[in-house]
């Protein structure tokens, strides 16, 4: 009994100094390859993150009524005509930019999805304030009227609350390409 008591410890010992040092060097690979895929991120999906916030300003920018306006409207043009085109821009910058809703937060999503809505509110209020023999400036007139007299601030709101989460997002990226960098990224 005594001499496998005598075996039995040293085996006990070895089991467990051997159980240790597996988990250990299981973590440290875990830890490793954790580690190698937050880099990976940051190289591939926070690149395309900005990308997608850069776009989807430019998207606001691009189905703003005014300059909407300017790009569109021709000498001679009715106002059916305009209106027309104008809701072909907003649908044709709106499907060219959906993806993007993959790359940021939904708030930010919901914020492009009230301005293009909003958009195409105004174009339609003002066609329908509208004789159907009017002219593509009397419907420039209406929607230029129409934006100065709603509150143009909540608009532009919408515009600063997704420069705002843009904001947030990149300063993210830079805290976690700072931590990765420095070797501290630890879940």
């Amino acid at each position: 009994m005594k001499d496998v008591l005598i075996l039995s410890i040293p085996l006990a010992g070895i089991l467990v100094a051997t159980y240790l040092m597996l988990q250990y060097f299981h973590n440290k690979s875990t830890y490793e390859k954790g580690k190698e895929i937050d880099i990976q991120k940051t190289k591939t999906f926070f690149p395309l993150q900005i990308q997608a916030y850069e776009r989807v300003i430019l998207f606001l920018e691009r189905i703003d009524p005014n300059n909407m306006i300017i790009r569109t409207h021709k000498n001679g043009m009715n106002a059916i005509t305009l209106h027309r085109e104008l809701l072909k821009i907003v649908r044709e910058e709106y499907t060219h930019n959906m993806s993007q809703q993959i790359y940021i937060n939904p708030k930010s999503w919901k914020t492009v999805l009230n301005a293009k809505d909003e958009t195409i509110q105004i174009l339609n209020v003002a066609v329908n304030n509208l004789s159907d023999d009017s002219s593509g400036i009397d419907l420039s007139a209406k929607i230029f009227e129409s934006i100065a007299s709603k509150k143009l601030a909540q608009r532009k709101t919408r515009e600063i609350q997704l420069l705002r989460n843009f904001n947030q997002q990149l300063n993210k990226i830079l805290f976690f390409r700072h931590r990765v960098s420095r070797g501290r990224v630890v879940d």
